[in-house]
């Protein structure tokens, strides 16, 4: 059997713990890194958290908060393996324009990374786009998109 990342260890734990203990033990952890910072009793909106808050259910199973920006919340769930310890996120999220061409962009993106993650099982630190690309989206050199940092091409 895999080893857990550390966020499973711990509330494999906990749940050992308070199971043995009688006490109530909430549906869903949320940890920054390797540190607790809630419980609940459902996974809920990401907006509560921030953006790579990672989320364990009872059952083992994880999430990680994606999008959006510390001050107003995460933009949405990704679902991540329980086997692969997550890196924090660092950088600001991107806000991609709503056009025509940021859409075809953002689109090919979407489709390489999860060819990436279905390939290597984990995502890559950094993605390098040319200037105009990043110009058209809307988006800096050094912003994240789902966990991942873009750059440009000099």
């Amino acid at each position: 059997m895999k080893r857990l990342n550390k966020a499973g260890e711990a509330v494999k734990r906990l749940v050992e713990r308070r199971s043995n203990g009688g006490v109530h033990v909430p549906g869903v952890w949320f940890f920054d890194g390797a540190k607790l910072v809630a419980s609940a009793d459902r996974l809920g909106p990401a907006r509560m958290v921030a953006p790579g808050t990672v989320a364990v259910s009872v059952s083992g199973r994880q999430w990680m908060a994606v999008g959006g920006d510390r001050i107003n919340g995460a933009a949405g769930w990704s679902f991540v393996s329980p086997y692969v310890e997550q890196r924090q996120v660092n950088g600001d999220a991107v806000r991609f324009n709503d056009n025509a061409k940021s859409l075809k962009i953002r689109t090919k993106l979407d489709a390489y990374l999860d060819y990436f993650q279905s390939v290597k099982g984990t995502l890559p630190d950094s993605v390098v786009l040319r200037r105009e690309q990043l110009s058209a989206c809307g988006a800096l050199p050094g912003q994240v998109y789902k966990g991942v940092r873009l750059e440009a091409y000099v």
